[in-house]
């Protein structure tokens, strides 16, 4: 029977491996596989608000490519936080503005019945997306500094961080992006 000096060493040291390990894991997590998110502003509401907390995942697009629709978050060199938009134009697409409507590939973004998309921005129209860029917009788009704006411009892939798809907060809402 061990005395009880030497058990509060080996529960201190039990204590401080599993610590140790779950540091290792979490960091490993956050650096290669997702990364967690606070969403800042309201340019993809009413589907992400101000302050909802958001998971990336970092490894999708090591793996895949990123797609049409996909939400992502990416950096910018004006922006010092991530910031967070939808993919609606892929490399070889045509975006173009016209009468109150974004245009891609001469397909509209914005329907009549909606609101008409108050700033075309000040990006050059009509625009063919280069390789390895991709054009984003916030949902909320009259709200939405994205890639009409040279502010943002086009995103270059390696400026994602990854595909977001998880809503952690506010919990009570459906987690699930898709």
């Amino acid at each position: 029977m061990k005395d009880p000096k030497s058990r509060k060493y080996d529960q201190l040291l039990g204590f401080l491996k599993d610590l140790t390990i779950a540091v290792i894991v979490v960091v490993v997590m956050n650096t290669f596989l997702v990364q967690n998110l606070k969403v800042q502003g309201t340019s993809m509401a009413p589907l992400l608000e101000n302050n909802h907390m958001v998971i990336i995942n970092k490894l999708v697009y090591k793996i895949g490519m990123p797609k049409r629709g996909d939400i992502i978050g990416f950096y910018t060199s004006n922006v010092t936080t991530p910031v967070v938009k939808r993919i609606i134009g892929v490399p070889g697409d045509l975006i173009d503005y016209k009468d109150g409507r974004l245009y891609v590939n001469g397909t509209p973004i914005n329907y009549p019945t909606e609101n008409a998309m108050m700033h075309r921005g000040d990006i050059k129209y009509p625009l063919i997306l280069a390789e390895d860029a991709y054009f984003v917009l916030g949902d909320n788009y009259n709200s939405s500094i994205d890639s009409r704006f040279n502010y943002i411009g086009c995103v270059q892939r390696d400026q994602m961080i990854g595909r977001i798809d998880l809503r952690v907060w506010p919990f009570w809402q459906n987690p699930f992006l898709k």
